[in-house]
């Protein structure tokens, strides 16, 4: 395991590092290592920091934000009634949340629909 101390994530050398030990130590004392969760805003894996010890935060190093655990309660999909939680920018606002949702939702519907497709049809 490295500590790294950096002004700012953009210090960090992606081709040197080990995501799964290194630590990245920021001037305020906050430290920092790779997490397992991903930003649903960027949808890209693998970019995600978090805060050592319980009080979680999170950036994400690709789209540079801030990142907190957003929760909806899904009425689209069943099982209905279960809370989905994701990982977005942290200055969004409550209508930017609502958009995203809204966009997620549709973006799930289609995929539900082509995975019935297959079901029923096979592939084509």
């Amino acid at each position: 395991m490295a500590v790294y101390e950096i002004k700012d994530f953009s210090e960090i050398d992606f081709v040197s590092v080990n995501p799964a030990e290194d630590v990245f130590a920021l001037p305020d004392g906050m430290r920092y290592v790779f997490s397992d969760h991903i930003c649903d805003f960027c949808s890209s894996g693998g970019t995600v920091l978090e805060t050592e010890g319980s009080e979680k935060a999170y950036f994400c190093v690709l789209c540079e934000n801030e990142l907190r655990w957003c929760e909806f309660a899904n009425d689209f999909l069943p099982p209905t009634g279960d809370i989905l939680k994701f990982l977005l920018p942290k200055k969004w606002t409550e209508q930017d949340l609502a958009n995203w949702y809204q966009d997620y939702q549709e973006q799930r519907l289609t995929q539900e629909t082509v995975r019935e497709r297959i079901l029923r049809e096979g592939k084509e």
